[in-house]
């Protein structure tokens, strides 16, 4: 199913001024302490599927939630099951889906960790900026909703370099993609569209697909 979702920030700083809640991701090591039922108790890393195997449960989908969301679903999957099933999650060592992509018109594209709060235009500094061919007023950001759905922001990070009335930046999600479009580019979608099929599902492990209009699926 076709979704779109582009907003045009720049209006106010709202949801742009806010660090996205940590999501569990794809790689991540998550510990599981059950507070009344230690026998439960276990340590798993995401695999590629995006689920984890639970001791009475099976086979869980971990990914996309937050550390209280998930609690609550493996607490509400096993009431049937254990008197008490109050469980706390932890996330252990590194963390590899804390990652950002930044790519197109800067000095050096890649892979970028999440060590705490980034915006988009912090990125793109720390790929050594712009180059002289970018088109800084076009860039697009990329993110995977939590419900999987892929979402699209436009941002001026023109006016936002600027510091022009209103302009407003974006902080970064985990596995976002910054992509800085050349200048002068007629079909930007298709551009957009060769950088994530060339590099995402090597380096990020999701796919997204640009229409010609920038809409994606």
């Amino acid at each position: 199913m076709l979704v779109l979702l582009c907003w045009l920030l720049g209006l106010g700083t709202g949801a742009a001024a806010q660090a996205p809640a940590y999501r569990v991701g794809v790689g991540d090591e998550l510990n599981f302490r059950f507070l009344y039922t230690p026998e439960l108790n276990t340590a798993a890393v995401v695999r590629g599927d995006g689920a984890v195997s639970l001791p009475m449960l099976g086979e869980f989908k971990v990914v996309g939630y937050t550390l209280a969301e998930l609690s609550e679903q493996i607490q509400t999957a096993l009431a049937q099951r254990v008197r008490r099933p109050q469980v706390v999650i932890n996330v252990q060592g590194n963390v590899p889906s804390q990652r950002v992509f930044v790519g197109g018109e800067v000095a050096r594209p890649g892979v970028q960790n999440l060590a705490g709060p980034l915006t988009a235009l912090q990125a793109v500094m720390a790929a050594e900026g712009l180059r002289d061919t970018a088109q800084p007023s076009e860039v697009t950001v990329l993110r995977q909703g939590a419900g999987g759905e892929r979402i699209v922001m436009k941002l001026d990070l023109a006016a936002v370099m600027a510091g022009k009335a209103g302009a407003s930046d974006i902080v970064l999600a985990p596995y976002d993609v910054v992509l800085v479009p050349r200048s002068g580019i007629a079909n930007a979608g298709l551009w957009m569209d060769q950088w994530v099929r060339r590099i995402l599902p090597l380096s990020l492990g999701f796919s997204y697909t640009i229409n010609e209009n920038g809409s994606i699926r």
